[in-house]
């Protein structure tokens, strides 16, 4: 199951363009690796607070000690990192942040680190959210308003009544879609509110609106303030509890945590990896590996290039890296997201994206290409001959392209309705795999056979039921 966000992005950059232009990568005074002499007569917090300040990081950050407000990166207040993690985050960049490497000197970079971990460290607990009156009606298209809003329909009213709300906003707004999949990670902090913070109580009561945002949002604000070694245990805890939910909703939780365990860790993607293949059984661990690539391979910052993102050497020469470097048993969600990290880095260009698949370890060509029609459903908000048209592109791989395409449409919708048009259309994916496809959607949304064979009755028709069927496993 998959829960493509690139079309969230894509809305939210034309947008924060113009509300935080060169998040991170301003300039500095004194440029170079020169930064911060200028400040060594200053006390080593001081030091650190005018990095913070002269680098832009709190137009994407929030630090209560620099009185920064940032929304755009992790709340650092709430993931309290290390002074370790805040260094090799500047030092390396990644998930979207540029590396400070050659614009700070050694002395600048360990000064805001000490800054920013002792400071998030003083933090207190994050608050639990905090509802007022507000409305959307009151919020135009006011993302911070926005998402109080739709917070405080969830704290009153609860979640379900929330997302529904925002997908009819959604769906009629493309300003409020490109916010959507931020706007559902509030909704799920004012849940865990609501239920006194119960994590797999507020898990319970979400559904998939704006790409199961809400089920992220959940989970990473269960993980704020944490501390690593404890992190683990809470993990295996977190999830297992709804041993007895549809898989869809297991799903979520593990899939979110993986999201989670990226935003807690500052985008350290061997220590989330390591938690996830720590969990038990499989299916857990690759379910929340796959959250993990997810969280990893989001696209850059807005005003951030293809030629400004942060990539190591091997990545800039190396576009399916670090799939053809990771663990065997964490390729497949690798491949299965790596298109997200190929398109920004090609400028979007689906016929070099393509390229870059058919360079993929050969055992993994066809999973990439899954990936491609994931994101093309995600470009194209899952317009059926749209869909059809750029999955042409991967030519002898159009129907792995139109296989992760259907399964995204089937999964954002949670509903097989719409897949099934593409199903219909006699494409290169032929009709049998197709509503097998639609089918391995909907089997995550009942628990019963039964259950499954009535989803999988509403979305096809009687000649294809069998494959929606043995896709649901409900044979």
């Amino acid at each position: 199951m998959s829960s493509s966000i690139t079309r969230t992005i894509l809305g939210v950059a034309l947008t924060l363009l113009a509300l935080a232009p060169g998040c991170g990568v301003t300039s500095h005074p004194g440029g170079g690796a020169s930064t911060g002499k200028a400040n060594r007569a200053l006390h080593p917090q001081q030091e650190g607070a005018a990095v913070f300040a002269s680098s832009g990081c709190g137009s994407c950050h929030t630090l209560d000690g620099a009185s920064a407000s940032g929304q755009i990166g992790p709340n650092l207040d709430q993931i309290k990192p290390t002074y370790a993690t805040v260094l090799r985050q500047v030092a390396s960049g990644g998930t979207g942040m540029p590396s400070f490497d050659g614009k700070l000197s050694r002395d600048a970079m360990r000064a805001v680190a000490r800054f920013v971990s002792t400071s998030a460290a003083r933090s207190p607990a994050p608050p639990r959210f905090r509802p007022d009156r507000r409305t959307p009606a009151d919020c135009g298209v006011d993302f911070g308003c926005l998402k109080q809003a739709y917070g405080n329909a969830a704290f009153y009213q609860g979640p379900e009544t929330a997302l529904e709300r925002l997908d009819r906003a959604q769906r009629a707004s493309q300003a409020i879609a490109g916010f959507c999949h931020q706007i559902t990670h509030e909704i799920g902090h004012a849940a865990l509110a609501r239920y006194d913070g119960d994590s797999a109580k507020a898990l319970g009561h979400g559904r998939m609106t704006c790409w199961s945002g809400y089920y992220h949002g959940v989970v990473e604000r269960a993980f704020a303030g944490v501390p690593r070694q404890l992190v683990a245990a809470k993990a295996r805890r977190m999830c297992a509890v709804l041993s007895s939910a549809t898989l869809f909703v297991r799903y979520q939780c593990v899939h979110g945590l993986g999201h989670g365990l990226m935003i807690y860790s500052a985008g350290d993607l061997s220590y989330s990896l390591k938690v996830c293949d720590a969990l038990t059984g499989e299916w857990d661990q690759h379910s929340c590996t796959g959250g993990v690539f997810m969280q990893s391979f989001l696209p850059p910052m807005p005003g951030m290039t293809a030629a400004t993102m942060q990539m190591s050497p091997r990545q800039k020469r190396d576009l399916v890296y670090p799939c053809n470097a990771v663990a065997q048993r964490d390729k497949l969600y690798c491949y299965l997201q790596i298109t997200s990290r190929i398109l920004p880095a090609v400028n979007y260009d689906w016929h070099v994206a393509a390229k870059w698949c058919r360079r993929a370890e050969h055992p993994w060509i066809a999973t990439c290409f899954q990936s491609l029609g994931r994101d093309v459903s995600g470009f194209t908000r899952e317009n059926v001959g749209q869909i059809v048209e750029l999955c042409a592109l991967a030519k002898r791989f159009a129907d792995e392209c139109l296989y992760g395409a259907v399964r995204d449409v089937a999964s954002n919708d949670a509903a097989g309705t719409r897949a099934s048009k593409l199903c219909l259309m006699h494409v290169a994916l032929g009709p049998g795999r197709c509503f097998e496809a639609v089918g391995s959607i909907l089997g995550g949304l009942a628990n019963s056979r039964t259950g499954r064979r009535q989803l999988c009755d509403a979305s096809a028709a009687p000649a294809y039921r069998t494959a929606c069927y043995r896709g649901a496993a409900a044979l």
